[in-house]
C-alpha cells in the first residue's frame, strides 16, 4: 500500500482517470486480500488507539476470549503504548490459558496479540510431573527396600520371641503392626513398579466372579448381599484377568468398608457399541465432592488404616487396558464406580 501511495504522489500529474482507477482497483484487491488473511488467523489480533478503543480486531479475538472484545477490554488491563507479554486465564466457554503480547505501533496505537498456550502449558507441566515422579519413584523404591529388610528381621525375631514367651498380647500387636507395614510397603512398591498387563481375549465377567468368590466370607460376615446382573451375552475384551480381578477386589473392598452391616452391592455388566461397562454400586456412606475430586490420588483416603494406593493402582490398570474408570457419589447416598473397557473388535479396529 505504501508503494501505491508513493507512486501516486510521484506521478499524480501524469496520471489520468483510467490509470487512477486501475491503481485504485489494485489497491482495493490487495486490501481485500489482507482483510481475508486477517480474518482467517487462528491467533487474535487487535489494534487499539491511545485511549484503548478498538480500531480493528479479527474474529479470533472473540473466539479466544469467549466474548465480544469490547466487553473484555477493561478486564484485560492492556498497557497502552508499551511492549509487554503475560499470561491470562479464561474460564468461558472453557478453561484455557492465553498469552497476551502488546507492541506499540506508533505514539497513537497499540497492537495486541493473543495466542492460546493451553496445550503448551499442559505439556510442560506434564513433563515436569513425569520427571518429578521418576525421581521420587527411584528414591522411594530404594527407601522401601531399606525399610523392608529390618521389617523382615523384626518379624522373624518377634515370631521367635512369641515361641519362647508364649501368648503375649504386646507381641501379637507388634506382629500385627509389622504385618500392616509390610502390606503398605507391598502396595507402595506395586504402585511404583507397575507391570504391563498380559492381554488376551476374554470375558470381564470371569474376574468379577473370581473376586466375589474370594470375598465371599467377608461379605457373609458383614451380612452384605451382592447382586450380579449380566445383560445378555457380554462381548469379549482384551484383558489381563489377574490384574482386573485385583481392580474389582479393590472396588468391592472399598464398598465393603464404606457400608454398615447388612448393606447391598449391585454389580451390573453391560455393553454398548464401543465398550463393555461394569458398574459397581453400594448404599454406603458416600463421599463429598472434595473427596471424589482427589479419590485416585495416593494417600488421599478417609480410612483409618488406608493408604489410598488401591484406587490409584486400579485406575492405572484400567488405563493400561485402554479403558476408563469414573466415580459418582454423594454423602449418605452411596457410591458407584463405572469401568469401561473397549470391546475386542473395537480395539483391534483402532489398532489397525
Amino acid at each position: 500500500m505504501k508503494d501505491f501511495f508513493r507512486g501516486v504522489r510521484r506521478h499524480i500529474e501524469r496520471l489520468d482517470v483510467t490509470h487512477l482507477r486501475e491503481e485504485y482497483a489494485r489497491l482495493s484487491d490487495e486490501a481485500a486480500s489482507l482483510d481475508a488473511l486477517f480474518a482467517t488467523l487462528a491467533e487474535g489480533i487487535m489494534v487499539l488507539d491511545r485511549d484503548g478503543a478498538i480500531l480493528k480486531a479479527n474474529p479470533a479475538v472473540s473466539r479466544l476470549l469467549g466474548m465480544d472484545p469490547e466487553d473484555a477490554i477493561d478486564a484485560l488491563a492492556i498497557p497502552l503504548g508499551k511492549a509487554s507479554k503475560r499470561e491470562i486465564g479464561i474460564t468461558y466457554p472453557d478453561a484455557r490459558t492465553l498469552e497476551m503480547q502488546t507492541v506499540p505501533i506508533d505514539d497513537a496505537k497499540t497492537l495486541v496479540h493473543l495466542r492460546d498456550v493451553s496445550a503448551e502449558k499442559e505439556r510442560t507441566e506434564e513433563e515436569l510431573r513425569v520427571g518429578a515422579t521418576r525421581a521420587v519413584r527411584d528414591l522411594a523404591a530404594g527407601v522401601a527396600h531399606e525399610i523392608g529388610n529390618p521389617l523382615n528381621a523384626l518379624s522373624l525375631n518377634l515370631q521367635l520371641l512369641k515361641r519362647t514367651a508364649g501368648d503375649d498380647e504386646s507381641i501379637d500387636e507388634c506382629l500385627r503392626q509389622v504385618e500392616r507395614l509390610e502390606g503398605i510397603l507391598r502396595g507402595f512398591l506395586q504402585a511404583l513398579r507397575p507391570s504391563k498387563p498380559n492381554l488376551a481375549p476374554g470375558s470381564v465377567a470371569e474376574p468379577v466372579r473370581n473376586c466375589l468368590a474370594t470375598m465371599k466370607a467377608q461379605l457373609e460376615q458383614r451380612h452384605i448381599s451382592v447382586t450380579l446382573d449380566l445383560a445378555g451375552a457380554i462381548p469379549p475384551v482384551a484383558i489381563d484377568k489377574d490384574q482386573m480381578e485385583q481392580v474389582f477386589f479393590n472396588l468391592v473392598k472399598n464398598s465393603l468398608e464404606a457400608m454398615r452391616d447388612g448393606g447391598e452391592i449391585d454389580i451390573d455388566i453391560s455393553s454398548d457399541d464401543n465398550d463393555v461397562v461394569v458398574r459397581i454400586s453400594d448404599d454406603g456412606l458416600g463421599m463429598g465432592a472434595e473427596q471424589v475430586a482427589h479419590l485416585f490420588e495416593p494417600y488421599r483416603t478417609s480410612k483409618e488404616h488406608g493408604t489410598g494406593l488401591g484406587l490409584m493402582i486400579s485406575q492405572r490398570i484400567v488405563r493400561d487396558h485402554g479403558g476408563s474408570i469414573a466415580v459418582e457419589s454423594n454423602p449418605g447416598e452411596g457410591t458407584s464406580f463405572t469401568i469401561r473397557l473397549p470391546r475386542l473388535e473395537r480395539r483391534v479396529r483402532e489398532l489397525k
